[in-house]
């Protein structure tokens, strides 16, 4: 039996916070090229939006990019107030945003 399979994320909804580059774009990567419908966030909307037309180019799949900042309770909300006016549900939550201090 093939890995995708078992294992297969094809037209799964993902969400990945922290996608607009690095690991988080990395993961969005892999979700896209294997046909899960995917979702990223960022603080940074020409970054978000540019990462995700990139990935869409690459794949041919679904990205679509949603300005957030969850570093506060009112971000998060506003996040998933947004994500729900797009899907009715959500298959993987990859909480991967962080902030770089120093």
């Amino acid at each position: 039996m093939k890995l995708d399979e078992l294992f297969s994320v094809r037209d799964k909804v993902v969400l990945i916070t922290g996608g607009s580059r690095g690991i988080g774009e990395m993961i969005a990567e892999g979700f896209i090229a294997n046909g899960a419908k995917v979702y990223i966030t960022s603080r940074n909307e020409s970054d978000i939006k540019n990462t995700a037309q990139r990935l869409k180019d690459s794949y041919g799949g679904f990205c679509e990019a949603i300005r957030s900042d969850i570093s506060n309770i009112d971000g998060v909300k506003e996040l998933f107030n947004e994500f729900s006016k797009k899907e009715n549900y959500l298959d993987v939550l990859v909480n991967n945003a962080g902030a770089v201090w120093g």
